[in-house]
């Protein structure tokens, strides 16, 4: 999009944020009050690399072709995830888990879910694989196993830490991104303004619910890989001159004007960001705890469930359980209510109802 033209008034679409009208005209930015409500200061040069046209988006292009197109994107065996990392808040070496399998498995029960009370809103094709899931020893924190059914036996697939603690989100669902195993997959969502993707812990058992484009409660739990209580960070920095300009005149009556130079405190502030070079359900956060209740024995290890304010959107706090290993956690004493942590977790969910 060629931005040099855009005037206040002007009609514009972002990838992201989608359409809106200009508010604002600087030098280096544009200040848009979204047809979603809100509005959004954004970089000239981000909207002219990153604002196609209504239905040039790979979502909108995807969203035109039947189920279960629509819907899941397929990944080959060239794709990277890094599984491993996983087990890092229990053990040092996770092939002591992998030794006791044998006695695990006839224990492990089924897993259940939406789409194993209720009959899928489709059926899924019938050259996918067949698989299932189990949990051990319970599930609220356990062990889950994925396998694939094959004509001679059970194939083991995947194993990985679950919780079925967390908190429900209402989301819109954007895309399942299916691994190469066709077992396992990584949902893609709007949880309100922010765009989240997480491991999705159920995939075998809700597959045939999901639909592009639906609201869905998705129940969610950050599983962190360390945390620990946040430092205390002033950041003195300079703003952009549009900034300032933008956020003046959308000042109240009484309140002072901006300027350009600013110290920021970090100390309440909520941060929820994907973590570069990493898988894409990996984050980092920071936030204030909200609540803390204990766990013992998840796979070995004692802890606690946070919850955490990682988002804020407006006047609404955006809080996240995130389960915190004592072997995750870097301090000697519990996390607190009230006080700050930081870290960075492995996002997991699942299906907990349509919408």
């Amino acid at each position: 999009m060629d931005t040099r033209n855009l005037a206040v008034g002007s009609r514009v679409r972002h990838a992201l944020h989608g359409s809106g009208t200009v508010s604002f005209v600087g030098k280096d930015y544009l200040g848009i009050a979204l047809d979603g409500g809100g509005e959004a200061l954004i970089r000239r040069d981000v909207l002219e690399k990153e604002a196609p046209a209504a239905d040039d988006d790979e979502g909108s292009l995807r969203a035109m072709l039947p189920w279960p197109a629509s819907t899941f994107v397929f990944e080959d065996d060239k794709a990277a995830h890094y599984c491993g990392s996983h087990w890092d808040p229990f053990f040092e070496d996770a092939k002591d888990l992998m030794v006791r399998l044998p006695e695990i498995l006839p224990n492990a029960g089924a897993q259940t879910g939406y789409g194993y009370d209720n009959k899928p809103t489709r059926e899924v094709p019938a050259d996918w694989p067949k698989g299932f899931e189990l949990v051990w020893p319970q599930p609220e924190y356990g062990l889950a196993i994925i396998l694939r059914a094959e004509k001679d036996a059970n194939m083991l697939v995947s194993l990985f830490p679950v919780t079925s603690v967390g908190n429900c989100h209402p989301m819109t669902l954007r895309a399942v991104r299916v691994w190469d195993s066709g077992l396992e997959a990584q949902i893609t969502a709007s949880w309100r303004e922010a765009e989240v993707s997480f491991f999705d812990t159920r995939y075998p058992v809700n597959r045939g619910c999901y639909e592009a484009g639906r609201e869905y409660d998705f129940q969610c739990a950050g599983v962190a890989y360390s945390a620990g209580p946040a430092a205390k960070k002033e950041l003195q920095v300079k703003r952009n001159p549009d900034e300032v300009a933008w956020m003046n005149q959308r000042l109240k009556e009484g309140e002072e004007p901006h300027s350009t130079d600013c110290t920021l405190v970090l100390d309440g502030t909520a941060m929820f960001l994907p973590i570069g070079e990493w898988d894409v359900d990996d984050y980092s956060f920071r936030g204030p705890v909200t609540s803390v209740e204990a766990f013992d024995d998840w796979l070995g290890q004692s802890g606690w469930r946070v919850r955490a304010t990682v988002m804020r959107f407006g006047d609404e706090d955006a809080d996240l359980d995130i389960m915190i290993t004592r072997r995750a956690w870097s301090a000697a004493d519990p996390p607190q209510v009230g006080k700050n942590i930081e870290g960075q977790l492995w996002l997991q969910g699942y299906l907990h109802s349509p919408l």
